[in-house]
């Protein structure tokens, strides 16, 4: 019973606190190749660095979307497998899952802010307030399990059309921070901000876990009648972060900037559902309680940026980000008054429990940049590549991320005080042969480990379209007087003096 509930857990946490966030958030940032820490100019900054946004004069504002789809296919494969001559058996499980549309790949991942800046003891000091959620897929779906059976047989055999019943079946998780930002310019070359924010979360998924009395190590010894499948709907507990900036500018034509977001500690509790299956409800077993808390710490995220930007046509940007995914090493789950009857016999209470995760951190390079070669037209390039936090053991379907580039492009249009934002962000498609899984499926006993069921081939890639508007709007004396055409000041020119005339010669003296 306690792998049955840790089980239930188990991808919900790897879902989003593995934190692989697809792209990045705000629309000027990814279409330059997410490289951004040392610019952080507009009202995305009170993510990236808040203290750029001292640049932001007046009134501004911000909204962003990332449309992502995430592409991943899983074709489950037994221990020892060939990746050359894979088996033909089995179906491959696409992912699914959209806020559009039931069935649909392409998921929405918003930003919104708004922002003031002003003067404060004769310097910038801007404050900010928005609300974005991480650049994540949030919904993903796979194929569900189909437990109807027909004179004996099961109309489709779970074994073949539900392959990832053990890893995932539905993920749905709402991370969001709602933002205040404050920046204030300390002295003409160093700037400073800090953004305080607030943690919510909710998560809501399902799975199966297996209740067979020894552990599978082919997916044909699987009976399905051992199912049993575990819905869990948890509510966060509001949280607290923060994310510090400090942006230096040694030069008009070049900055640099540093940002870090300490690790945040997620704690959600709620409820969890058991669906038992067949051979469970033959043994008369009951589940008594519904309710658990999950633990899990986000990582600590480092940024590090340079900019050089000669003119006010052209510049170029380059980042280096860090992820402390080595926080999460294992997934805690706490039963509340939980208990496991089978049969006749006693109640036993289910008891705390952990599952190593072993993950490491990840680092990503990142560059960029923009050319505005007429005064309504930007246009912007850029590429990163980052390393995953998943060693080849537990690469899993709650979020596959292998290393990966990402390529980006995109055009901004300016209209005056407002810009649009259109970008396109392309990662290739990937091909993983997973021969060393230790991603092991849900056993309701204690003495049992559980079947291998990671093995298998992966394929991951997909494309983000980001799009955003953003404005800016000063008042009065907060608008930069244009520079008066000064006439160059001409010295007076003194002629010079006239030479004296000589005084006649005197006339000789006649004799």
């Amino acid at each position: 019973m306690r792998r049955l509930l840790l089980t239930a857990v188990l991808f919900t946490t790897a879902a989003h606190a593995s934190g692989f966030y697809f792209g990045d958030n705000g629309a000027k940032a990814m279409v330059q190749g997410g490289a951004f820490t040392a610019q952080a100019d507009d009202v995305s900054a009170m993510q990236h660095n808040p203290a750029g946004l001292t640049q932001l004069k007046g009134l501004s504002f911000l909204v962003d979307g990332n449309f992502m789809n995430n592409e991943v296919s899983f074709w489950r494969q037994d221990p020892g497998w060939n990746p050359g001559a894979p088996s033909n058996l089995m179906e491959k499980v696409l992912r699914t899952g959209s806020n559009f549309a039931p069935g649909g790949t392409v998921f929405v991942s918003p930003m919104f802010g708004v922002s003031y800046g002003f003067e404060l003891f004769g310097r910038a000091a801007t404050v900010a307030l928005g609300l974005y959620v991480p650049p994540a897929v949030g919904l993903n779906q796979y194929a569900a399990p189909d437990y109807t059976q027909e004179n004996g047989r099961y109309v489709k055999n779970p074994r073949r059309f539900s392959r990832n019943r053990y890893m995932l079946v539905k993920q749905d998780i709402v991370i969001a921070f709602p933002t205040l930002s404050l920046a204030y310019d300390i002295h003409r070359l160093v700037q400073v901000g800090v953004s305080l924010q607030l943690v919510v979360s909710q998560f809501d998924f399902n799975q199966a876990v297996y209740s067979g009395l020894s552990d599978p190590t082919k997916s044909t010894e699987e009976d399905p009648s051992f199912d049993s499948i575990v819905s869990a709907n948890l509510q966060g507990k509001m949280g607290f972060t923060a994310v510090a900036g400090v942006m230096v500018r040694p030069t008009d034509s070049l900055s640099f900037g540093v940002s870090v977001r300490p690790p945040i500690a997620i704690r959600a509790r709620g409820k969890l559902t058991f669906e038992l299956g067949e051979a469970a409800r033959s043994l008369n077993s009951q589940v008594t309680g519904d309710q658990g808390e999950l633990a899990f710490t986000m990582p600590l995220e480092l940024a590090v940026g340079a900019r050089f930007s000669p003119s006010q046509t052209w510049g170029v940007n380059a980042d280096f980000r860090y992820q402390g995914w080595n926080s999460l090493d294992a997934l805690v789950l706490t039963p509340i008054d939980v208990t496991l009857k089978v049969g006749a016999g006693e109640p036993q209470a289910v008891a705390p429990f952990r599952i190593p995760k072993n993950w490491v951190g990840t680092f990503s390079a990142r560059v960029g940049g923009s050319y505005r070669p007429w005064k309504w037209t930007t246009f912007s390039a850029g590429a990163w590549y980052e390393t995953s936090a998943q060693p080849s053991q537990y690469f899993a379907l709650d979020f596959p991320h292998p290393n990966r580039v990402f390529l980006t492009a995109g055009v901004t249009g300016h209209l005056g005080p407002v810009d649009v934002i259109v970008g396109f962000v392309y990662t290739p498609t990937q091909t993983y042969n997973i021969t060393d899984s230790e991603q092991r499926q849900g056993q309701t006993s204690a003495d049992l480990k559980g079947g291998i069921v990671g093995n298998g081939q992966y394929v991951v890639g997909g494309w983000v379209v980001s799009a955003g508007v953003r404005g800016n709007f000063q008042f009065g004396a907060q608008k930069e007087a244009p520079k008066a055409e000064v006439a160059p000041v001409v010295a007076p020119v003194t002629p010079p003096a006239a030479e004296p005339t000589p005084a006649p010669a005197p006339a000789p003296a006649t004799p």
